[in-house]
């Protein structure tokens, strides 16, 4: 029984006057990598890393010892809550109860007082009569003296408890409070350098130290590389550099991943060149992909990107969508068709150039015009029938 046909998307191979592509041997480097060090001095109490480990932005990497900060800090805590208090009750004012006990105080020496006066005026009468003696009245007149005293202190007493407290005394009350809070913000602050993060998401690659040493400050706990994107470093030779322009598309080859087409963009030409090789450092920026939770491409790895430098010639490319990889050399599916609508799919093998705006340049194996599968190729066997529809733009 005759299998059904395969519905697929193709494309027609054209042609692009374009700059020929030339391969050049290049590096894989992490888009960043951080030394990571403590900022404190303390003993390490927790590792939870390991080498090749992936961690997040903001990750726990490493814990210092943190027992005695903890209890400077309930310390300094409770003496900011006083303060506070402090500060609370001066803002608050004079309680009612505090007023009128200040104005019973005031009654009080005020009916002392004309108590005094009425027994002065009865003394001094007895001197007149002689029936008491000169030392008595003296002694009523400075009790007198004594209660108007008190009597003054305790209106003036009244007096600041119906004012309330002064502005300088609650200004002291709450610089202190700042004070205080600004202390714990500093015990905070060394708590949390004590618990040394990842500044970035990505993976371990060399731990510096272990559990149970001493970190000096500045001391270095482990190498986190960013390799969700990475740069490949290549040396263009300055006959090629001036036809070499930011944000132009490079195929890339790598040994440890053939079986997939990787397009990157150059990001950055450093205008310095190498004095004994006269090559310039050229960086192409490219996304990695992540399988199993560990990057296909790894820092070090070895790279050939096909850079768009050369004379300006027609060449033959097809859509990068087109290749099929994985095998040991490339291919690509074009169709046999009388009617236009169904045909027959047969592999080609093809030689790569270099990227061009989406599509890849053919050294070797296509002529311009045949029909070539992009999508749905990867399903598909030499001589199966296929129904195709053109790609849309």
């Amino acid at each position: 029984m005759a299998q059904p046909a395969v519905p697929v998307v193709v494309a027609r191979v054209v042609t692009m006057n374009t700059a020929s592509g030339q391969p050049f041997v290049g590096t894989v480097l992490p888009a960043r990598t951080s030394d990571v060090g403590s900022a404190v001095d303390g003993r390490l109490v927790e590792l939870p890393i390991l080498d090749g480990q992936h961690v997040v932005e903001n990750e726990p990497i490493a814990q210092l010892l943190r027992g005695l900060l903890e209890i400077e800090r309930e310390g300094a805590v409770a003496e900011l809550d006083r303060r506070r208090q402090v500060l609370a009750e001066l803002k608050a004012g004079s309680r009612p109860e505090e007023i009128e006990q200040s104005r019973a105080i005031v009654a009080g020496f005020e009916a002392r007082l004309a108590y005094a006066r009425s027994r002065l005026t009865r003394l001094g009468r007895l001197v007149e009569r002689g029936t008491s003696t000169v030392d008595e009245l003296q002694d009523a007149q400075t009790e007198l003296q004594a209660i108007e005293a008190q009597l003054r202190g305790s209106r003036a007493a009244l007096a600041l408890t119906e004012a309330g407290p002064r502005l300088e005394q609650i200004a002291q009350a709450a610089a202190a409070a700042a004070v205080q809070e600004a202390e714990v913000e500093h015990i905070d602050d060394q708590l949390k350098k004590h618990t040394i993060r990842s500044p970035f998401a990505g993976w371990v690659v060399e731990r510096f130290t272990e559990k149970g040493q001493w970190l000096s400050r500045g001391g270095l706990v482990a190498r986190i590389a960013e390799l969700d994107t990475v740069e490949i470093e290549t040396q263009v030779p300055e006959s090629s550099i001036a036809s070499l322009r930011v944000g132009a598309d490079v195929r890339l080859d790598f040994d440890a991943a053939p079986d997939r087409a990787w397009i990157g963009k150059v990001a950055r030409i450093v205008p310095q060149a190498d004095l004994r090789s006269r090559s310039f450092p050229v960086r192409i920026q490219l996304e990695n992909r992540v399988v199993d939770g560990v990057p296909l491409l790894k820092g070090g790895m070895l790279a050939r990107a096909w850079l768009p430098v050369g004379a300006m010639d027609n060449v033959t490319v097809v859509p990068k969508d087109a290749l099929v990889l994985g095998g040991p050399i490339p291919i690509v599916f074009c169709i046999d068709s009388a009617d236009g609508k169904t045909g027959t799919v047969r592999p080609v093998e093809i030689a790569l150039g270099s990227a061009i705006e989406g599509h890849v340049a053919v050294r070797s194996g296509l002529q311009p015009g045949l029909l070539v599968v992009v999508r749905g190729n990867e399903r598909l066997r030499p001589g199966m029938q296929v129904t195709f529809e053109a790609l849309s733009e």
